[in-house]
C-alpha cells in the first residue's frame, strides 16, 4: 500500500515537472512571454521617438483624441528635441519599471514553486487521512491557500498599479489564472488517484473473497470425503476438476502479487468459485442417489430374503409331502408285489455302470494326488489350468479356423506336447502326473461349462460339444472322465434318483440328488433345475455332434447312448419339477435328430409321453415344467415334425 502511495505521488512531481509539455501553464514561460513582448516594445517606442513629442500614455497624456503626435520631419524644432528628451527620460522610467515588475515576477515564481513543495509535501504526511474520505477537507485547505495567494498577487497588483503598469496587471492576471488551472488539475489528477486506488482495493477484497469462498467449499469436499463412506467412488470421479479449480486459483494469487489484480482475475476467481459450488452440488447430488439406491436394495434383498424364507418353506413341505407320499407308495408296492425286487429309482445295470465310471474317475484323481500337495509345483498347476482354461473359454463357433486352433492346443496338451497360452509355454509332461492332471482338469472343465455357461446359452453348447467329442475319439480316458464327471454333477444321466438312504441326513441326501449348498442352505429350487438343464443339455449336444472332417471315425458316444438313456428315464418313477425339465430339453436337442434315426419308434415314444408319462405327472407335478413339456408333446404331435434346434451344425 505504501508503494502505491509513493507512486502516486511521484506522479504529481511529475506533473510539476512536464507541466511546460501539457500546457501554458508555467509561470516562467508567462514571464518569458512578456520579457520579449517587453523588448519588442521599446524597440518600436525607440524607431518612433524622434516622431512622437508628446506624451502618449499616462495621467499627463492629453485628453484629445485629435491631437496629432507625428509631424513632417522637416518641421522639427528645438522644442521637438527637448521632447525628445522627455522620451528618453520615459523610456529610462520604464526601464526601472521593468525591473521592479521582474524583481515581482522572480517573488512570485519562488513563492509559487515554494507553496507547490508544500502541497506536496502535506500530501505525502496526509495521505492515509485521503484514504479516510477526507479529500473534502484537503480541497478546502487548497482554496484557502489559493486565496492567501491570491491576496498577495492583489497587493503586486496594487503596487503596479500604483506605478500604472497595464502590462504587469495583466501578467498577474494570467498568473492568477494558471495557478487556478494548477489546483484544479491537481484535484483532479489525486481524486482518480484515489478512485483508483478505491477500485484497486475493491478487486483485492473480491479476489480474496472468492479464493476465502473456494478454500472453504474445497475443505467441504474433503469433510464429504471423510464422513460419506459411499464418497470416495464419487470423489474420485471430480478429483481433476476440483484439483484444476483450486491449482486455478492459486496460479491467479501469484500473479496478482506480482502484476496487481485485474478485473479479469476478479472475473476468473468468481468463475472458479462457480465451478467447485457445482461439483460440490454434484457430488451431494449422487451421494444422496446412492443413499436411496442402498436404501431400496436393501430393502428389495430384505423383501427377496422375506421371499425366499416363504418360498423355501413352501418347498419344503412340498418335498416333504412327495417324500412322504413316495415313500407310502413305495410301502403299498412293496406289499402288493412282495417278490419284486426291482428297485423304482434307478435300474440295476445303469447303477452298476455309475459305480464303474465312479471308481474310475477316484482312482484316476488318486494318480495326480501328489502334484496338488507339492508347494514347489504351484506355479506349474497355474500354468495347466491356464493351458486348459484359455482355449475352453475363448471357444465358439466363430469360424472354422478358430475351432480348430482350440482343438490342437488341448490335443497337443493332452499329448505332452509344447503348448504356447498368451505369453507362456507349456508342457504338461514337466511333472511326472502332469498329464493324469490335464485331462482331468479338461474333462470337469467341460462338464462345469454347462453349469457356468450353457445354462445361459444353449448356443454354446454346441462349439463345446464338436471339440468334446473329437477329444474323446483321440483319448479315450478322456471320454470315460467327461462321463463320470456329468454323472457325478448331474446323477439323472445315470439315469436315476438315488432315495434318501436310513441314518442319511437331509443335506447328504440333497447333495446325492444333484442339489449344493451354500453357508449350510440348500440350493433353490429355480437355480437347480437352471443348472441341471444347463448341464444336461451340454450331454444331449454331445450325443447328436458331428465329427470333424479331418477326423476318421464316428461320435464315440452318439445319439443311440441319448436314446438308451430316454428308455432308462421314462421307466423310472418321475419326480416334480426334474423329470419333466429333462425329458423336455431332450425332446427339444435331440429330437430331430431322433426322428431321423428311429423314425416310428420315437413317434411311439411321444406317444408313450404324452398318453402315459403325463398322466403320472398329473398327479405330483402342476409346474411350469410339465406344462412345458405338455405343450411341446401336443405341438409335435400335430405338427409331426420336430422342431430342429438353432445352431446345431458345427462346420469345421
Amino acid at each position: 500500500m505504501d508503494r502505491s502511495y509513493d507512486i502516486s505521488f511521484s506522479s504529481y512531481e511529475d506533473l510539476s515537472t512536464n507541466s511546460n509539455r501539457k500546457g501554458d501553464i508555467s509561470i516562467s514561460e508567462q514571464l518569458a512571454g512578456f520579457e520579449r513582448l517587453r523588448v519588442s516594445a521599446l524597440t518600436k517606442a525607440a524607431e518612433m521617438s524622434p516622431l512622437v513629442k508628446e506624451v502618449t500614455i499616462g495621467p499627463r497624456s492629453p485628453q484629445k483624441k485629435d491631437v496629432k503626435l507625428v509631424k513632417e520631419p522637416e518641421k522639427i524644432t528645438k522644442e521637438e528635441n527637448y521632447g525628445e528628451d522627455l522620451i528618453e527620460d520615459k523610456l529610462r522610467e520604464d526601464l526601472r519599471y521593468t525591473l521592479i515588475m521582474k524583481k515581482y515576477e522572480n517573488e512570485l515564481r519562488e513563492a509559487s514553486s515554494e507553496n507547490f513543495n508544500i502541497l506536496l509535501e502535506n500530501m505525502k504526511k496526509k495521505r492515509v487521512y485521503f484514504l479516510t474520505n477526507i479529500s473534502a477537507q484537503q480541497r478546502e485547505e487548497l482554496k484557502r491557500q489559493a486565496l492567501e495567494r491570491k491576496a498577495r498577487k492583489i497587493e503586486m497588483l496594487k503596487k503596479l498599479q500604483d506605478n500604472d503598469n497595464q502590462n504587469v496587471l495583466n501578467k498577474a492576471r494570467l498568473d492568477e489564472q494558471n495557478s487556478q488551472i494548477i489546483n484544479t488539475q491537481t484535484i483532479e489528477n489525486m481524486n482518480r488517484i484515489i478512485e483508483e486506488q478505491n477500485r484497486a482495493t475493491a478487486r483485492s477484497a473480491a479476489l480474496s473473497e472468492n479464493f476465502t469462498k473456494i478454500c472453504e467449499c474445497y475443505k467441504e469436499i474433503s469433510n464429504i470425503l471423510n464422513i460419506e463412506p459411499l464418497a470416495q467412488s464419487i470423489c474420485d470421479k471430480f478429483s481433476t476438476a476440483t484439483k484444476t479449480v483450486v491449482d486455478n486459483i492459486y496460479n491467479i494469487i501469484q500473479i496478482c502479487k506480482t502484476n496487481g489484480v485485474s478485473d479479469k482475475d476478479v472475473k476468473q476467481a468468481e468463475i472458479l468459485y462457480m465451478n467447485i459450488e457445482n461439483i460440490k452440488g454434484k457430488i451431494l447430488g449422487e451421494i444422496e442417489i446412492m443413499k436411496q439406491q442402498e436404501a431400496l436394495k436393501k430393502q428389495k434383498e430384505e423383501e427377496e430374503l422375506l421371499r425366499k424364507k416363504e418360498q423355501e418353506e413352501k418347498e419344503l413341505q412340498t418335498r416333504k409331502a412327495a417324500e412322504m407320499a413316495a415313500a407310502a407308495e413305495a410301502e403299498r408296492l412293496k406289499r402288493e408285489q412282495p417278490k419284486k425286487t426291482k428297485p423304482l429309482f434307478y435300474s440295476a445295470k445303469n447303477y452298476e455302470y455309475y459305480e464303474k465310471l465312479r471308481n474310475e474317475l477316484e482312482q484316476y484323481e488318486a494318480q495326480y494326488k501328489d502334484l496338488l500337495q507339492d508347494v514347489n509345483y504351484k506355479k506349474f498347476r497355474f500354468d495347466c489350468q491356464k493351458a486348459v482354461n484359455t482355449p475352453v473359454n475363448a471357444l465358439s463357433s466363430v469360424s472354422a479356423v478358430h475351432m480348430r486352433d482350440k482343438y490342437d492346443k488341448l490335443s497337443k496338451l493332452l499329448k505332452g506336447e509344447r503348448v504356447q497360452v498368451l505369453d507362456t509355454h507349456i508342457t504338461a509332461t514337466q511333472h511326472p502326473q502332469g498329464l493324469f492332471y490335464c485331462t482331468a482338469l479338461l474333462a470337469k472343465k467341460i462338464v462345469r461349462q454347462g453349469d457356468l455357461l450353457v445354462s445361459s446359452s444353449t448356443e454354446a453348447a454346441y462349439p463345446l460339444a464338436a471339440v468334446t467329442v473329437a477329444l474323446w475319439s483321440q483319448f479315450p480316458q478322456f471320454g470315460r472322465l467327461v462321463e463320470a464327471n456329468f454323472h457325478r454333477y448331474c446323477p439323472y444321466l445315470v439315469p436315476m434318483y438315488l432315495p434318501q438312504k436310513e441314518g442319511q441326513t437331509v443335506q447328504e441326501f440333497y447333495l446325492s440328488r444333484g442339489y449344493t449348498y451354500t453357508d449350510g442352505v440348500v440350493e433353490k429350487q429355480d437355480k437347480f433345475l437352471k443348472r441341471m438343464s444347463g448341464i444336461f443339455r451340454l450331454r444331449c449336444a454331445i450325443w447328436i455332434a458331428t465329427m470333424p472332417k479331418f477326423i476318421n471315425m464316428p461320435n464315440p458316444n452318439g445319439l443311440r447312448y441319448g436314446w438308451q438313456w430316454l428308455a432308462s428315464f421314462l421307466n423310472l418313477k418321475p419326480e416334480p419339477d426334474i423329470s419333466a425339465t429333462l425329458v423336455h430339453d431332450f425332446f427339444i436337442m435331440c429330437g430331430s435328430q431322433c426322428d431321423k434315426h428311429y423314425g416310428r419308434q420315437f413317434r411311439k415314444i411321444l406317444q408313450l409321453t404324452n398318453n402315459q408319462y403325463l398322466k403320472v405327472l398329473e398327479n405330483i407335478d402342476e409346474g411350469g415344467p410339465k406344462t412345458r413339456l405338455e405343450v411341446y408333446l401336443q405341438t409335435v404331435i400335430q405338427s409331426n415334425v420336430p422342431a430342429q434346434p438353432e445352431s446345431t451344425k458345427i462346420n469345421w
